[in-house]
């Protein structure tokens, strides 16, 4: 998917897997939908079988990846604690973006642009992804200038064009003010996307990447590689990394929970397709030792006409976070949601319905954004003597901490909850855990995910160094402080 043309997942794909098996096991294609720059109206729907991306981004924002900081361990009633390292708290609010399409006429990025920005701002992202636009069309700079006064700054995709220049590019961020990443045309590896033919298309970018590629060097600003719609292209592309500072993955799901084990035959570092894992190898062979940024994930939703491959509103709500949660456990530094708003091109995938309604999934960003959110200078986080106890394989965690010396702990079971091939649930069983802190450490109060998007908050012993709970595929949040 993308601003020329977008992916979407929809059927059962037919290679190595049988469409009876589990959903965590099934294949799935995507609907690809090619869509005119200019026009901004459809051409054919051509189904596709196609890859999940897992992009991976690092904007200077360190690994993610939770590690047991050197010595220390304790030991409280007989449970031993590891001195965990934290990761800044504001660090993973910040990798997290939405794509929006301002530049769409004829959707409400455009016809209802006050409630946009609304929505957006109470969102609390910091982040987007657009379309690249002529720095003359005054209406959709003002709009970027409004984003730019909220705090909210935008990765512009550049289509291929050749009467775009570098100093064209220039020439709309010094009009935007809310500039900060350039992208190589998207998906390129489709026909007709940049060119009549595939070879075309892929020669066609290959031209044009280097135009991008000064614009960003002039401007000191970071320039994404291309995203490809199949994972082969990556490896046939050869060596991009001299037009690139980071490379650019598309993840979709096919309606599976983020954290599935993959499907289909693994590549050749022995990773499943489908998993982060793999992605992330496929990153590694067009731009070898550059970051990654995942610029587009997300799942369809059709509420109250259950489709293959599409998710109900309250899965989708429990997903969306998961997978914010789980790129940053992979180092991932900024992941984009597909997309903002429900709109006649992308139908089903948007965090806010075709009135302008948030659905669960915008609450749940809302929540995790309004909870973690500490922006400031940059600070060394410390280490917390902890240990989780319970639970089976299927338990991730993830610990932050923020300027005033809380940690906060996330928690939740990585399970399927629904089967998007035969679109019935598949409920995931509550599993108890218990946490045990050391030294002066102790939880006033842990929040649970509901389907709706709230956060809700239980008041606990704080008398007790081991807090019992329940957890599920809905994120816990542990608030955890010194006395």
């Amino acid at each position: 998917m993308g601003f020329l043309s977008f992916g979407r997942i929809l059927a059962a794909s037919q290679q190595s897997l049988v469409i009876s098996e589990p959903s965590d096991t099934t294949c799935k294609t995507i609907i690809r939908k090619p869509v005119s720059r200019r026009t901004n109206q459809f051409n054919k729907w051509t189904l596709r079988t196609s890859f999940a991306c897992a992009v991976v981004l690092y904007l200077g924002c360190g690994s993610a990846k939770q590690a047991l900081a050197a010595g220390g361990q304790a030991t409280t009633d007989a449970v031993t604690l590891s001195q965990v390292q934290a990761s800044p708290a504001d660090t993973f609010v910040d990798s997290m973006g939405v794509v929006t399409h301002i530049t769409y006429g004829n959707t409400p990025y455009y016809t209802n642009w006050p409630q946009t920005l609304k929505l957006l701002q109470d969102l609390g992202i910091r982040h987007i992804r657009d379309g690249y636009f002529d720095s003359s069309w005054t209406p959709f700079a003002t709009k970027h200038q409004q984003l730019a006064q909220s705090g909210i700054r935008t990765n512009y995709v550049i289509p291929y064009d050749p009467s775009i220049t570098s100093q064209s590019i220039q020439k709309l961020a010094a009009v935007s003010n809310d500039m900060e990443l350039l992208e190589i045309p998207n998906e390129c590896d489709l026909a007709g996307s940049c060119g009549d033919s595939l070879d075309s298309s892929m020669a066609s970018m290959a031209a044009f990447s280097p135009v991008v590629k000064a614009a960003g060097t002039a401007m000191n600003i970071p320039v994404l590689g291309p995203a490809f719609a199949a994972y082969e292209t990556y490896g046939q592309v050869g060596n991009l990394t001299s037009v690139m500072d980071y490379n650019n993955l598309h993840v979709y799901f096919g309606g599976r929970n983020p954290g599935a084990e993959g499907w289909g035959s693994p590549d050749a570092q022995g990773n499943a397709y489908g998993t982060f894992r793999f992605w992330l190898d496929q990153a590694n062979l067009d731009g070898p030792g550059l970051p990654s940024q995942i610029t587009e994930t997300g799942y369809m939703t059709f509420p109250g006409n259950p489709t293959p491959y599409t998710v109900p509103l309250d899965v989708e709500e429990s997903y969306i976070p998961r997978t914010y949660a789980l790129a940053y456990l992979h180092g991932i530094g900024r992941t984009y949601v597909y997309e903002l708003l429900d709109e006649i091109n992308s139908p089903g995938f948007g965090l806010v319905d075709g009135n302008m309604n948030p659905r669960p999934a915008y609450y749940a960003i809302r929540s995790l954004i309004g909870t973690l959110a500490d922006p400031g200078p940059s600070f060394t986080p410390g280490t917390l003597p902890y240990a989780v106890t319970g639970g089976d394989s299927s338990l991730r965690k993830l610990l932050f901490q923020k300027r005033d010396g809380s940690f906060w702990l996330l928690l939740w079971s990585e399970q399927s909850s629904y089967d998007s091939v035969h679109t019935v649930y598949t409920p995931v069983t509550p599993q108890q855990v218990t946490l045990s802190l050391g030294g002066t450490y102790y939880t006033p109060s842990v929040g649970t995910f509901d389907t709706t998007g709230n956060l809700n908050w239980t008041n606990t012993d704080t008398a007790s160094q081991t807090v019992p709970f329940t957890i599920s595929d809905q994120i816990t949040i542990v608030k955890i402080l010194p006395r």
